[in-house]
């Protein structure tokens, strides 16, 4: 069980990148949309040959740092569940 609750752990640890790189995508979504608007050019040395296509990669990217989100919401609830059983089952 020990190893268990050290892989949750680990995987709890990574939320503040997570939410780093949401926040990340989230306001480059923002700024493309402006740019959209204002008729600006893509970047010649963009690796996306449109914005459409860059808009597309990061709502993908978006979603999938939410699910991972997610999925910390659940490790911290067995974690909980884990930490509960060791205290009171403890030999």
């Amino acid at each position: 069980m020990e190893k268990e609750i050290a892989k949750v752990t680990n995987s709890i640890k990574r939320q503040e990148a997570i939410e780093k790189e949401l926040e990340n995508s989230q306001a480059t979504l923002e700024h493309i949309a402006e740019q959209i608007e204002a008729g600006t050019p893509i970047p010649d040395d963009s690796k996306f040959s449109g914005y459409d296509e860059w808009q597309t990669f990061l709502e993908k990217k978006i979603k999938s740092k939410n699910s991972s989100l997610e999925t910390i919401d659940k490790q911290k609830s067995l974690l909980a569940a884990y930490e509960f059983y060791l205290k009171n089952n403890a030999e």
